[in-house]
């Protein structure tokens, strides 16, 4: 299977189903993302309830992401040419409580397989509070850290690994209606396209970094530039959080569409109902 091919798919998806999947981009991808952001500022020196209050707006922020990329890959991932929008919407209602159950053991997972990692940094002697007080880091500092660093090398290879192979997981929890077996299935899904899937991620995080770091440049720090930036909700800050949530939002759409057209792909375009019933 050709992941040229695959991006063609999606691409195709994405200019026949725009007017589609526009209204649930611009209010899960762009608008709760750029109000999020827009408050970074206030939420870092927010105290009490207020910080509380944001912490609960970040969190709900984070949710409706989450579903409208559930959404979006729903959408993306059924049969070729037979793509609804409501069954999108029905997919992304009943299967949201599975995923973020997936997502939260994941995460759980990723924690403890950080925590060796962590107590080799915490036993090394490394002055953490020192560097958080704003000390510069000096080069005998980091010589203390040596086996930490090697441990977090191999583990963000081990996690970008993981990653590639895991890449079908939201439409596999969207159109199996798997939970926990989801994960297995996506390794399954994945056999044999690891380094293709490997090397599509980091062309794709790549492509990020540099979009999202044009879009806070431009928008952002030069708006500061004219009209100044005392932090807080800001001109500056809200400018930059918009531009950052628009290319976000795009390429989230893209992202979406090819973890939906990947699936298809490799499953084929054989009738969903009568397969997993």
């Amino acid at each position: 299977m050709s992941v040229g091919t695959v991006w063609d798919r999606a691409v195709d998806f994405v200019r026949d189903h725009l007017s589609a999947v526009m209204p649930v981009l611009l209010v899960t991808q762009f608008a709760a993302p750029a109000i999020s952001g827009s408050l970074a500022g206030v939420r870092a020196d927010a105290t009490g309830g207020t910080a509380a209050g944001l912490g609960l707006l970040s969190i709900a922020t984070t949710i409706i992401s989450l579903w409208g990329a559930l959404y979006l890959v729903g959408f993306a991932a059924q049969p070729s040419g037979r793509e609804h929008r409501d069954e999108a919407m029905r997919i992304a209602t009943s299967r949201f409580l599975p995923l973020i159950g997936v997502s939260i053991v994941l995460m759980v997972v990723l924690g403890i397989l950080a925590l060796p990692g962590v107590l080799l940094a915490v036993s090394s002697g490394f002055d953490f509070m020192a560097i958080a007080n704003g000390t510069p880091l000096q080069p005998a500092d980091v010589a203390k850290l040596g086996s930490a660093l090697l441990y977090f090398v191999v583990l963000a290879l081990f996690v970008l690994w993981a990653s590639a192979r895991l890449l079908p997981i939201n439409a596999v929890v969207a159109m199996e209606r798997r939970g926990l077996g989801a994960i297995p299935r996506a390794f399954a899904l994945t056999r044999g396209l690891t380094w293709k899937l490997i090397g599509l991620i980091l062309l794709y995080a790549i492509v990020t970094g540099v979009a999202v770091s044009a879009a806070q440049f431009v928008f952002g720090a030069v708006i500061a530039l004219v009209v100044g930036d005392d932090g807080g909700l800001s001109i500056a800050t809200v400018a930059g959080s918009i531009a950052v949530a628009a290319v976000s939002a795009v390429l989230a759409l893209y992202q979406s569409a090819f973890i939906g057209k990947l699936y298809r792909a490799i499953i084929g375009e054989q009738d969903d109902v009568a397969v997993f019933a």
